[in-house]
């Protein structure tokens, strides 16, 4: 045996063979034999992208090519970064947390592995080197407008930047704009892209004040304040011998106007609120002459004695005689038959009729001062939250003869309160819009991401519930529900909830429910994210698709969830039911 070491095969490599030689006779020799000092490198759990401030871990093997283990040292190095360790039995573990302002994109990693003597001389050696791809992770957004302040009439334009962990920009992200005036009421939502710019007209006779541009993308809210400017303008209008002032600027409008005619001029005293006007008539020499008011320039042809600009009363009526000779016979005639249709003699049909208008009367004006629903849970829609984002699932029911019922009586608002009832024990909650009633399943509050099914199932508790009340009660409850699936983002403060509903959710949940007529529309969102099927007819609404609920077809594993949910609800009405009869 002859062992194959640094001190007698020197650095020796490659395919090789043994002879031994007696004088020069060769008496005996080897088949042939690789010498190698290379190690392979293979990495056990690799991960080739990450994030700033990640820890990571990187697990691997070295052997020889014999296939033996190595024991040694590794050096790695991504970017500046070096790190160093030991190799036991053939296996390393690297450990390193990424910086925070990590560049985003493609770093060199280079892994070195060698063996050694007691010497310090290297026996074997093997190198690996890969990429590792750093992510983009958004971490500040910026509204940019391109002036900040803008007269009235004009276009505000402007962009939103997202910016990743080095400042770098994160094109084409969803973002959502929001335009606030001086109150803090959104008058305008855009949806937009990072780096796409959009554009806000300001109204022409919109009053200074500072309004605030709102940006929201990847629960990161931020916003810039524009200045509306005073814009003090007159613009004028020639038609005949006539001229109209009027105020279109946005600022009460206090001066003096000069009024060329010809090589002459007048001038004119101004006191105009915002939208207001006056006219005059023009008089002059008779000829054409030349008008310059402003910004505007005609030629007009004018007479009279002398150059003179009137103003003309608004009260002023420059009616003939004969015209007035005709309105007092019109009058007359109409005086004759309002008094002869009022004193027909009054029959039972007209005194029904007449009865009829006083109910409504009574039902608008109770309308105006108490709500269909209140709740003891302070819900609010808005665009400008930072929360969770979640999809969840939403009912909405249209109440269509809503004017009809706002007063809450006949058990009205009783009935709503049930629906409250139901939707909260199921840890939902409910949101008034108008006519329109939401129930909202959102996993940060459910503590689960499956409320596709409670929701259908809570729908039709409501439609039982409502035509429930339509059978005992005699103010009927006209109505239409819809299913939806979307996402939201949700912010919970002690009893105040917020939430924000992204992309067309509410707007199509409305279309739906609007659409049906005491029925439940479940949208085919919903139908897409849910395990169960339901029977029922398809439903085109528009280019929204839906289907009118028959039967949910659950699977037998959820048979006893259903019964369950049903039972429990049935328990409930009958207490209710009993409460009825005690009191």
């Amino acid at each position: 045996m002859v062992p194959v070491v640094k001190n007698f095969i020197g650095n020796l490599s490659g395919e090789c063979k043994l002879d031994v030689f007696s004088g020069n006779k060769l008496e005996i020799s080897s088949s042939l034999f690789k010498v190698s000092n290379s190690l392979k490198i293979e990495f056990l759990n690799w991960k080739d992208s990450f994030t700033p401030n990640e820890q990571i871990r990187i697990e691997g093997s070295a052997i020889k090519e014999n296939g033996n283990n190595v024991d040694g040292t590794y050096f790695a190095t991504i970017d500046d970064n070096n790190f160093s360790g030991e190799v036991n039995n053939g296996e390393f573990s690297i450990s390193f947390k990424s910086p925070s302002d990590f560049l985003a994109g493609n770093h060199k990693f280079i892994l070195k592995i060698t063996e050694e003597e007691k010497n310090g001389e290297i026996l074997n050696y093997g190198e690996k080197v890969t990429f590792l791809n750093v992510l983009q992770v958004p971490i500040s957004i910026e509204v940019v407008l391109d002036k900040k302040d803008i007269l009235p009439g004009e276009k505000l334009k402007g962009k939103v930047v997202l910016h990743d962990q080095t400042g770098e920009s994160i094109p084409r992200v969803e973002v959502y704009v929001a335009v606030k005036n001086n109150n803090g009421e959104i008058i305008k939502k855009i949806i937009s892209k990072t780096e796409t710019p959009f554009e806000y007209l300001v109204e022409k006779n919109q009053s200074p004040s500072i309004f605030q541009v709102s940006a929201y993308s990847n629960d990161l809210i931020n916003g810039a304040d524009f200045n509306i400017l005073e814009n003090r303008e007159i613009s004028s209008e020639i038609i005949n011998r006539t001229l109209t002032l009027t105020n279109t600027g946005n600022i009460f409008y206090e001066g003096d106007l000069i009024l060329y005619i010809g090589l002459d001029n007048v001038s004119i005293p101004l006191s105009l609120p915002v939208g207001g006007y006056e006219r005059y008539t023009l008089s002059a020499p008779d000829g054409d002459y030349d008008i310059t008011v402003g910004s505007l320039k005609k030629r007009v042809s004018l007479s009279g004695n002398a150059i003179q600009v009137q103003k003309i009363n608004q009260t002023e009526y420059s009616f003939t005689p004969f015209i007035w000779t005709f309105v007092l016979v019109v009058l007359a005639f109409g005086a004759y038959f309002i008094f002869k249709k009022w004193h027909k003699p009054h029959t039972f049909a007209r005194s029904k009729k007449q009865k009829n208008v006083k109910k409504i009367s009574e039902i608008r004006s109770v309308h105006e001062s108490i709500p269909v629903f209140d709740s003891k849970k302070k819900v609010e829609l808005s665009l400008s939250i930072v929360g969770t984002k979640q999809n969840a699932t939403l009912g909405c029911i249209s109440i269509k003869n809503y004017p009809e019922i706002s007063s809450g009586q006949g058990n009205v608002k009783e009935t709503f309160l049930r629906i409250e009832q139901i939707v909260e024990e199921n840890k939902g909650f409910v949101y008034q819009n108008e006519s329109y009633l939401f129930f909202i399943l959102a996993p940060a509050i459910t503590r689960t991401f499956k409320n596709q099914k409670v929701g259908v199932l809570i729908s039709q508790q409501i439609k039982n519930i409502l035509n429930e009340h339509n059978k005992k009660f005699k103010q009927r409850i006209e109505f239409g529900i819809s299913v939806n699936y979307g996402t939201v983002i949700t912010k919970i403060e002690s009893n105040k909830i917020q939430f924000m509903s992204l992309g067309t959710l509410i707007t199509t949940s409305k279309k739906l429910a609007s659409f049906s007529l005491g029925k439940i529309i479940v949208s085919d969102k919903l139908l897409e994210n849910m395990e169960e099927k339901i029977k029922g007819d398809l439903v085109q609404v528009g280019s929204l698709k839906g289907y009118k609920l028959e039967n949910l077809v659950d699977k037998n594993s959820h048979s006893t969830f259903i019964k369950g949910f049903l039972a429990r609800q049935e328990r409930d009405k009958l207490k209710e039911t009993n409460s009825e009869k005690k009191n």
